[in-house]
């Protein structure tokens, strides 16, 4: 029973940690700590994915780090036969891209990787064709075990098998990664906000500046992201900056037309 409350939490919280079915086993039966779910963003950021071989959709072989190239990526952790928040984070992103014409125009990609070793091209593509029409941006892989390990250790993810319930328990994020392989953000959740992700890819693009991009490098001044919503929020330094400077300038003008008014009296 209490296997079956933490892995209820796992699910709701979106995360999942292997340490925490060893620490159930090891005695702690009543110990949870959610912190142990987290991905350890200050470790991870900033960091480069290991370049692994991939196998896409058509059955072409090639490695991340070629596929990436050139463009920011948002890559997607999800297997292709589950029936929980794999698709459900796909669809919502899918959905997200599909109703917004301006990330429709931008050149990025969705990288859509399985870290479930038993993955096929067959299980590959019943997932997409459920799925489509499919914008230009997406991209969909399989990986070998050791390509799994490799590439899932090195941007953080966690996950873990439950053979009780035949399901994975893993973390919900989309992570950010620009052309030349480092992670630039991680969004937690399953489904993000248009403007979270708009900021993320422009943080990504670093410095290859499109017209698009331009505005939401501004955003990046005005905004500051907040982990414990997995989202950007209002700078208040800017916001109270904004005040102080409206309030000043308020001065300015009233001191300036005070004086013209004093020096028209006197005249």
């Amino acid at each position: 029973m209490k296997i079956a409350v933490i892995l209820a939490l796992l699910l709701m919280t979106g995360m999942s940690a292997a340490n925490i079915m060893g620490t159930y086993r090891a005695g702690k039966k009543d110990f949870f700590d959610p912190e142990l779910l987290k991905i350890d963003e200050g470790r991870y950021l900033g960091n480069f994915v290991a370049n692994v071989p991939l196998t896409l959709s058509d059955g072409t072989k090639t490695d991340l780090y070629s596929l990436i190239k050139e463009k920011p990526t948002i890559l997607v952790f999800s297997y292709y036969t589950c029936e929980g928040s794999c698709p459900i984070r796909v669809d919502n992103l899918k959905e997200l891209i599909d109703s917004s014409e301006d990330l429709q125009k931008r050149d990025f990609n969705v990288l859509v990787v399985s870290f479930d070793k038993k993955d096929t091209l067959e299980t590959m593509e019943k997932f997409i064709s459920i799925r489509k029409p499919l914008t230009r941006h997406w991209k969909f892989a399989i990986l070998d075990e050791k390509a799994i390990e490799k590439l899932t250790g090195s941007t953080g993810f966690k996950f873990f098998f439950s053979e009780r319930d035949e399901t994975f328990v893993h973390t919900n994020v989309y992570i950010f990664i620009a052309p030349d392989g480092k992670i630039t953000r991680f969004l937690f959740g399953i489904k993000p906000k248009e403007k979270d992700v708009k900021i993320a890819l422009a943080e990504a693009q670093g410095g290859k500046v499109s017209l698009s991009s331009v505005l939401d490098l501004a955003l990046l001044v005005c905004y500051t992201y907040d982990p414990s919503r997995s989202s950007f929020v209002i700078n208040p330094t800017i916001v109270f900056g904004g005040i102080g400077f409206a309030i000043l300038s308020s001065i300015a003008i009233f001191a300036f037309a005070a004086s013209r008014l004093s020096r028209r009296e006197v005249q």
